[in-house]
């Protein structure tokens, strides 16, 4: 009997190990198609489904970025960032694009092509002739791709003359057919000057741009109107400019960073971390406005900071929230609150706790991923990092990527995608 009774408990005990294991097994299978670029000790690794691969051995590695189809990633290599490389994934083959391009870049939306600067010169390549640079234009501040990869929006870069400041142009650069930028004629096809910035007041001073950001409708950018380097670090200006440069709107101040302004998958809110000031510990609101005139919307309670964010459809928002720290601005990383995730519904408003960290760890980084309706985050004690995925609402979360390297970190903004990129088709 006293056997009997013993096999029983062996057979419980075997039974609720299954059941947790099939909970398990189900809550932590990633969508087939969910990819992601990661650094781990200054190389590049990616994950597809559950297999993960090594791409680079001894190198610094920063920024990896995924091409539209999924084949290709650009990213930085050394200390200095400044090289600019190709991975092609199914051949495994590295290659290398410019020796000083490794600022800005950015994949077309539609075609394997990459745009990148070198100083103020803006050019673009084929993946597969990465060593045949097509040259755009010179005198460029900062640029983004059109939404249908036909040519790009770019902003000049202003000369500081004895008078003052030269205004900023925003231009509108199209590219022909074989990919170079389109002749002056009368088709109306040529480099055209949408809008030009205000000259330096009491209320506005930029002398370059962020990137430009397109609605979902297409009719409206946004960007960052950026002052000299010192000022800019504290205080930027959110704007607003239809695509034909016939609208312009000042909408608020925020800091120089451009992963806290995006717009919804679909219609035209703008959503942003609003609040002068580098430090994202405090003075940092989550704000939705409706282009063109809407009036700003705050959805940050008194008492916190809401500090990176990702778009869940039209109507929620997932923010990475901490309690708000009014302390010395030197102090150190541990004294100061680390984040959770929160899920934000716009009409009502209402909030909805996601996660909860363990002690000591945050919650970074929200990206939902709406091609396999998943979320994934950063989940770090600010020195070691691994990735999280989750269903929609926070469900069911598991960690997908174990020993991700720290993202840059400017007085508590947290620049993961120097670390982290995902892909999902």
């Amino acid at each position: 009997m006293r056997t009997f009774h013993k096999i029983n408990r062996v057979l419980v005990v075997v039974a609720i190990i299954l059941f947790l294991g099939k909970l398990d097994t189900v809550s932590a299978k990633p969508a087939d198609s969910l990819k992601a670029a990661f650094i781990r000790e200054g190389d590049l690794w990616m994950k597809s489904g559950g297999a993960e691969r090594q791409l680079t051995r001894g190198e610094y590695i920063r920024d990896p970025k995924w091409s539209y189809d999924g084949e290709w990633l650009a990213y930085t290599k050394g200390e200095d960032r400044q090289e600019l490389r190709l991975w092609h994934i199914p051949t495994a083959q590295s290659q290398a694009v410019s020796a000083t391009g490794g600022g800005n870049y950015q994949w077309s939306p539609a075609r394997n092509r990459l745009a990148f600067l070198e100083g103020q010169k803006l050019s673009w390549i084929s993946a597969e002739k990465p060593n045949r640079p097509a040259e755009v234009a010179q005198a460029i501040n900062n640029f983004s791709w059109l939404p249908d990869g036909s040519g790009f929006v770019a902003s000049t870069t202003a000369e500081l003359l004895p008078d003052g400041w030269t205004p900023v142009r925003i231009l509108k650069i199209p590219l022909t057919g074989n990919g170079i930028p389109a002749p002056q004629g009368d088709t109306g096809a040529a480099v055209k000057t949408l809008y030009v910035l205000p000259k330096q007041s009491d209320d506005f001073f930029a002398i370059g741009t962020s990137v430009f950001k397109f609605s979902d409708t297409g009719k409206w950018m946004a960007f960052l109107a950026t002052p000299t380097a010192s000022l800019s670090a504290d205080a930027n200006t959110l704007c607003i400019l239809s695509e034909n440069g016939a609208f312009f709107r000042k909408v608020d101040q925020m800091a120089n960073n451009s992963e806290w302004f995006s717009w919804a998958d679909r219609g035209d809110k703008l959503a942003y971390i609003g609040g002068a000031g580098r430090e994202a510990t405090n003075n940092k609101e989550l704000k939705v406005v409706e282009a063109p005139s809407g009036k700003p919307v705050a959805y940050t309670p008194a008492g916190y900071v809401d500090q990176s964010f990702s778009w869940e459809g039209v109507q929620h928002i997932v923010v990475s929230r901490a309690k708000e720290w009014k302390g010395a601005v030197t102090g150190g990383p541990a004294t100061k609150p680390l984040p959770n995730l929160v899920e934000i519904k716009l009409q009502g408003p209402r909030y909805k706790p996601l996660t909860q960290a363990p002690r000591n760890y945050g919650d970074f980084n929200p990206q939902y991923l709406p091609s396999v309706k998943q979320i994934g985050w950063v989940r770090s004690d600010r020195s070691k990092a691994d990735v999280l995925i989750a269903g929609s609402g926070g469900k069911h979360p598991l960690i997908w990527i174990k020993n991700v390297d720290a993202g840059a970190n400017f007085y508590e903004q947290w620049k993961w995608s120097d670390v982290l990129s995902f892909y999902s088709s």
